[in-house]
């Protein structure tokens, strides 16, 4: 039978493209409903598993491995036929028995022409690949008991032996396929009997019956019952009977506390005789207590009970074995009170929450947060929309429900558990029953929650019901009980929402209870928040000392607690009036009490005196620094004004380098030094007229004519040209003052001299009106003077180009 797409599995669920795992020979997909529409699924956002099988690849590889010769033959088809009877079967007798350790069948098979599928409730993994620690893929969520502890080992034990009770006394049948991985774990740790694919029905008022395993190399391994998990008297002598799975319980029991398999057979019979024959060995070479000796002490007695080779010295009924001492642990027995834990009365309910709050930390926190978590967060939905509550038993829930929570992670938490806390119908009744477990687990819900939902969904209604809405002997327990938590309060609050919201209630409180302890601890929380600058100083001024101004009580056990708390206001505040015109006043009069004890006096006094000494000293200071004269307008403006410098100014001044240095060229230089050096020149004389301020002419000593006048010098910076080496320099003007020959190293003044004597003579290459060959700066044109006496005086240096000034 086919069923059509648009109607089927693949229409209402959708589902994981790779399988989750596999449980041979299927693979398992996470899907979910598509719609709340289908009729099958309980809720749109719960998980189911989608159990798939591909025809053309098991076809396919009975090709490569030659089991068949082709699809067509009608011998092949049986093969095959007979292949895909087996998984019909099995999800047959899922749809039939309904047990919580039976695999619930959620859609019933789907033969396609390509697959087989059918859906289950939401499984996690199998019991082979839990204890084997493989993880398909990296977001597996399946059951790892390789760090989890023996209580969830001793818990799946009994709820196969469970399952195998269902079905020996009440479906009259062996099971025959009890293995590890026909064992699937949900995730709520649960185990689940999955392999009924070769289910056998026990002979009708008769407990054995006749079975002939058929044993093929051709088979594929699902196509027959597994031998490593087989019972020898159904193997070699072909008995049925429910020992027969006594037999495979002890088995996967031994693979359990020794990850391996007992037997390792390869789908032969022979292999198989050998395998128990060597087991028959070493069991008789050891104690059965040496050869099991990893499992359990109290269990390994029953492993001789389960594995026994004589059928009839086995346990008569699995009862039998759900009554020994190894199913008595507390931890176990807590689990399986669990299960029922929503159909128990109020006061059963209560006295198990009780006990399992002492207890928990025995569990391992992945069985907390699988098994433990989802009974219990249905308990709390389920306790809030009733009308009796109970405080005390709402209280605990809470208090489990937190404490479990805190192993998770805080997405996981935002995930699972904080939508049941801020729930419509549940946040009101825990507010207003459960408010004492709120405050207890506050630091929990802080670190788990987002901060942002944290402070305005669960924090700011918690303080405002605590602190304001509730009264009475009640409430001071409660308010002395948050205030305690004010380290999580003032890490939660911005400083503005400590200021606006926190402080006043605080404050308000302060004033309304009549509490001695609601006042002390205000005082505490006041004098914390200063201590963690919570508040700043002008809260302090306006807001604080008013208060405690208004306070009228005179215990002297809120004195002192206020005694501490303005004591370390002078270092807050800097405002010595306030100080003089408030707080201080406000010591004295605590101070004058009469309920106060001498010591206590003297404490007050000593501190009035710090601060009295300490605004003297300060104001002292003051009146140093101003040298005794008082602060006036006067004496402001006499203040010297220090006048603004100006770097580039002043570094302009230092500058020892001139900007522009003309260079010679060395071609000249070389055949400069190597005639004989004339007698300096005298420079011109040049007269000065001190009435008109105006240069005079000057009297230079007329060149030979000879020489032709000299052509003006365009100085560059570096070095100067090449082309310039064929030039001729005209010889320096003489002037009627001769200087000194000490004086004639001044470069500077010879390079002046030359060019005012220079721009006297007319030039036929020298334009009147041509100013672009002049170096900026300069509006005549300057011709550099040899200074022969100079430069014999002043050493060449190789390698340096040498100045022509």
């Amino acid at each position: 039978m086919f069923w059509s797409s648009k109607s089927g599995i693949s229409s209402n669920y959708s589902y994981s493209s790779s399988p989750t795992f596999t449980a041979e020979p299927w693979n398992v997909h996470t899907g979910r409903p598509k719609s709340s529409s289908s009729s099958s699924a309980s809720s749109a956002s719960s998980k189911v598993s989608i159990f798939i099988f591909d025809k053309n690849q098991f076809e396919n590889n009975l090709l490569t491995a030659g089991a068949i010769k082709s699809r067509s033959s009608s011998r092949d088809k049986q093969f095959i036929r007979s292949a895909y009877d087996v998984l019909r079967a099995q999800v047959s007798h899922l749809a039939k028995l309904k047990h919580p350790n039976v695999l619930a069948l959620i859609e019933p098979l789907e033969e396609h022409s390509k697959n087989f599928m059918f859906v289950s409730e939401y499984v996690t993994g199998s019991v082979e690949s839990s204890v084997l620690d493989v993880k398909p893929e990296e977001n597996y969520e399946g059951l790892t008991m390789s760090s989890s502890g023996d209580v969830i080992t001793q818990r799946g034990i009994q709820q196969i032996s469970q399952g195998l009770d269902f079905i020996h006394n009440r479906a009259g049948s062996v099971l025959l396929d009890l293995r590890p991985a026909s064992v699937l774990v949900n995730e709520n740790s649960d185990w689940k009997l999955s392999g009924f694919g070769h289910l056998a029905k026990l002979p009708s008022g008769s407990n054995t019956g006749q079975y002939s395993p058929d044993f093929d190399p051709r088979y594929a391994p699902f196509m027959h019952i597994p031998l490593d998990y087989s019972a020898p008297e159904l193997i070699l002598e072909n008995m049925l009977s429910p020992r027969n799975d006594y037999f495979s319980l002890g088995l996967l029991i031994y693979f359990l506390y020794y990850k391996t398999h007992l037997f390792s057979c390869r789908d032969y019979i022979r292999d198989y005789k050998e395998e128990y024959s060597k087991y028959e060995r070493d069991l008789l070479r050891q104690t059965p207590d040496r050869f099991f000796s990893k499992v359990p002490e109290k269990l390994r007695f029953s492993m001789s009970k389960l594995m026994n080779r004589d059928v009839f010295s086995r346990f008569d009924n699995i009862q039998e074995f759900l009554e020994t001492d190894f199913f008595h642990d507390p931890l176990v027995k807590t689990l399986t009170f669990l299960d029922d834990l929503p159909t128990k009365d109020s006061q059963e309910r209560g006295i198990y929450l009780n006990g399992l709050l002492e207890i928990l930390p025995q569990f391992p926190s992945q069985l907390l947060q699988r098994k433990f978590l989802p009974v219990l967060l249905h308990l709390l939905d389920q306790v809030c929309s009733s009308d009796a509550i109970v405080t005390q038993d709402l209280n605990t829930l809470v208090t489990l429900i937190s404490k479990i929570g805190s192993t998770l992670s805080q997405l996981s938490f935002q995930e699972k558990v904080y939508p049941h806390l801020v729930s419509k119908d549940s946040f009101s009744r825990l507010l207003e029953h459960a408010t004492a477990s709120l405050i207890e687990n506050i630091a929990i819900l802080h670190n788990k929650i987002k901060s942002d939902a944290f402070m305005s969904e669960l924090l700011k209604p918690l303080c405002t019901h605590v602190f304001s809405t509730i009264s009475g002997e009640s409430a001071v327990v409660l308010q002395e009980s948050l205030m305690g938590k004010l380290d999580v309060l003032l890490k939660a609050f911005d400083f503005a929402t400590v200021k606006n919201f926190l402080f006043s209630l605080l404050s308000k409180l302060f004033v309304k209870t009549t509490s001695l302890t609601v006042k002390t601890s205000c005082v505490d929380s006041f004098r914390t928040m200063i201590e963690r600058k919570a508040i700043d100083k002008f809260t302090c001024i306006d807001d604080l000392l008013p208060l405690f101004k208004s306070m009228k009580t005179r215990d002297p056990r809120i004195l002192m607690k206020s005694l501490q708390l303005l004591s370390l206001l002078p270092g807050l505040i800097e405002n010595e009036q306030a100080l003089i015109e408030q707080l201080l006043p406000l010591l004295w009069e605590f101070s004058m009490a009469t309920t106060l004890k001498t010591a206590q006096y003297t404490q007050f006094t000593n501190v009035i005196n710090k601060i009295s000494a300490d605004i003297q000293r300060a104001h002292l200071v003051k009146l140093e620094a101003s040298n005794g004269r008082e602060a006036n307008f006067d004496n402001v403006i006499e203040k010297p004004v220090l006048k603004l410098q100006d770097p580039d100014l002043e570094a302009s001044h230092k500058i020892g380098v001139p900007a522009i240095q003309p260079k010679t060229q060395h071609a000249l230089h070389q055949k400069a030094m190597s005639k004989p050096l004339p007698q300096p020149l005298p420079k011109p004389t040049i007269s000065t007229n001190k009435a008109t301020l105006s240069p005079a002419p000057l009297t230079a000593t007329p060149r030979p004519k000879a020489k032709p006048p000299s052509r003006p010098l365009i100085l560059t910076k570096g070095s100067a040209p090449a082309s310039a080496a064929s030039r001729h320099t005209a010889p320096p003007l003489k002037s009627n003052n001769i200087k000194n020959t000490t004086e004639d190293v001044d470069d500077f003044d010879d390079f002046v001299s030359s060019t005012q004597s220079t721009s006297s003579l007319p030039s036929a290459n020298t334009s009147a009106n041509t100013t672009s060959a002049f170096p900026p700066g300069f509006s005549m044109t300057m011709q550099p003077l040899k200074n022969s006496a100079a430069r014999q005086k002043s050493p060449v240096i190789p390698g340096e180009n040498t100045s022509l000034i």
